[in-house]
């Protein structure tokens, strides 16, 4: 007899005891009040049964499915569930972007070669995504400058979060951020199609849109980075330099005018992070690929709609006219129509003010040797910019301590000041804890060792006044690091036997503190970039791909090595 039907017939049976005769024998009274004890209890055992029963059979379908939706949705990641649950994403559509590269010159079939049907390109279809703007920086650079020394013109992707997905727009934690972003949102110059020197006849970088066009599946030659490496000999321990002439000479004496490259990254995050990477600095700086590297119209104009917050009035430089030009500017396209003004403040879509020519044309006080680059160096003065990652970058700090970890990328040149060596533990008696110290203090700087370090920075650069901080923090921990600056830290330091007190910054300026536009949001990354690049003093986090990145620009711009420090 099944479950269901022997409830049923006991629940039954107690209810028709209740019609049987009345029992008048002697001990009825007794066997009574044995029965009125437990037949309540009884009847509701047998009725919550039942009603365990009903849960069961109609309830039950109805849970399965919904975690079978649950889990499909974790997977597949079901737009309308994440829209339900975080709202409907608001982010620019970056349609004059996408524009642009659409219609640069160079994708016309009447140019003659290197460029037109009959050109050179090369196509890096294993370029990593899903990294933040600053590493997938690192290796486009790196593989455009690949690019440019084999006389081929380079296929530039979009900034990619996540190439899985056909939606505009994705989850990253609760915050929606756009799957893809053209590259010309964050950068022009050669390597986002822009023009190399009038001297300069090299191939000009293409969209892939336009490689899909002039190089269909049928006219490629495909490389695959592993056969390539195993024939040439290249490990994890390969210098940077012999990876990038290796590459270079094939392709360059490569008749093949479609080349593929597949299989694993060429530059990848070991050889990125090592020391290895140093080698290919004397190619790269002189490369126009460098000299010539420009941010996106979008990013100049909100930097430059912030540069009042880092002048006095009378200081502040005279907007240069619309027909001034900079040899890192990118004439080959013209800035796409701007909207009109609206006036809430919150415009998505376009510009809200006219763009600006490159920064470098701006007449700023300058520290730069005449002549010594390409580069026309501008620098705020007086502006110390400090990179402050906070956030999730903790647990990449105890990562780092655990694997003892050196700087990373360009951090690393034996000629900049602060070099951090890691603590020697070969024979395993250093402790967990005093290795995470020795990192925390460099990769996590608590309030108290930020103040101790400006006011030594202070000491040496007397005539900085001023602070930027380039941070993710939450705001009560920028609050925090504000008023120790600007009002003094709580505590003194005794000086030999004196109380000195702390040196309190005339002005303190966040990330937090920019005028950002709602379509430039996903950028403001780079517009504190571009402003750090130009402080007289920087001091950043050397395990950090932006702070790589700033150097690296610092350096192009021949900034002297002592004003790039390190925590």
């Amino acid at each position: 007899m099944g479950l269901s039907k022997y409830l049923a017939s006991l629940y039954h049976s107690r209810t028709l005891n209740a019609y049987e005769p009345v029992d008048q024998s002697p001990d009825r009274h007794h066997r009574n009040r044995h029965h009125s004890i437990f037949e309540p209890f009884l009847y509701h055992h047998v009725r919550g049964k039942r009603t365990s029963l009903v849960v069961v059979f109609f309830l039950a379908p109805i849970t399965i499915f919904a975690a079978v939706i649950l889990i499909f949705h974790l997977i597949y990641r079901i737009s309308l569930l994440d829209e339900f649950m975080y709202g409907i994403p608001q982010l620019p559509d970056y349609n004059e972007f996408w524009q642009q590269e659409d219609h640069l010159p160079q994708h016309n079939t009447s140019l003659q070669f290197p460029e037109g049907p009959k050109g050179r390109y090369l196509m890096f279809s294993n370029q990593a995504w899903g990294y933040g703007l600053n590493n997938q920086l690192q290796e486009i650079l790196l593989l455009s400058h690949i690019a440019y020394l084999s006389n081929r013109g380079y296929v530039f992707q979009p900034y990619i979060w996540d190439a899985q997905t056909s939606s505009k727009a994705v989850l990253d934690g609760r915050q929606w951020r756009s799957s893809r972003i053209p590259l010309r949102a964050f950068i022009s110059g050669p390597t986002a199609g822009g023009q190399f020197s009038a001297a300069d006849h090299s191939p000009r970088s293409v969209s892939v849109q336009w490689w899909e066009k002039i190089c269909p599946p049928e006219r490629r030659t495909v490389l695959d980075v592993a056969e390539e490496h195993t024939r040439w000999g290249i490990d994890e321990n390969s210098q940077g330099k012999t990876i990038m002439e290796h590459w270079s000479k094939k392709l360059l004496h490569m008749n093949d005018p479609c080349v593929e490259v597949i299989g694993p990254v060429i530059y990848d995050f070991p050889l990125i992070a090592s020391p290895r990477i140093l080698s290919i600095w004397p190619s790269l700086s002189s490369s126009p690929i460098l000299t010539r590297f420009s941010w996106s119209t979008l990013v100049k104009s909100a930097v430059y709609r912030n540069l009042p917050l880092f002048y006095s009035a009378p200081s502040l430089p005279t907007p240069p006219s619309s027909s001034s030009s900079s040899s890192k500017s990118d004439s080959t396209v013209s800035p796409p129509k701007l909207p009109s003004k609206s006036n809430d403040g919150n415009s998505s879509g376009g510009h809200r003010h006219p763009p600006p020519p490159s920064l470098s044309s701006l007449n700023y006080q300058s520290n730069s040797q005449p002549g010594s680059s390409t580069n026309t160096s501008t620098t705020i003065g007086g502006l110390l910019a400090i990179h402050l990652r906070r956030g999730d970058f903790r647990i990449h700090c105890h990562w780092l301590a655990d694997r003892l970890e050196p700087f990373a990328g360009w951090n690393q040149f034996s000629f900049l000041k602060d070099r951090f060596k890691p603590p020697d533990d070969m024979d395993g008696v250093l402790t967990r804890g005093r290795k995470h110290a020795a990192y925390m203090e460099r990769c996590w700087p608590s309030v108290e060792q930020v103040v101790e370090k400006l006011e030594m920075t202070k000491r040496d650069h007397p005539l900085l006044d001023k602070v930027f901080v380039l941070t993710n923090g939450k705001k009560e921990w920028v609050r925090e690091l504000k008023a120790a600056l600007t009002q003094g830290y709580q505590n003194t330091t005794v000086v030999e036997d004196e109380y000195v007190e702390h040196y309190r910054w005339s002005s303190v300026i966040t990330s937090r503190d920019l005028s950002i536009l709602r379509n430039e949001r996903e950028v403001d990354q780079a517009v504190d970039m571009e402003i750090a690049r130009r402080a007289e003093v920087f001091i950043g986090n050397g395990f950090s791909s932006l702070t790589s990145n700033i150097v690296m620009l610092r350096l192009s711009d021949s900034t002297p090595a002592e004003n790039i420090r390190f925590w």
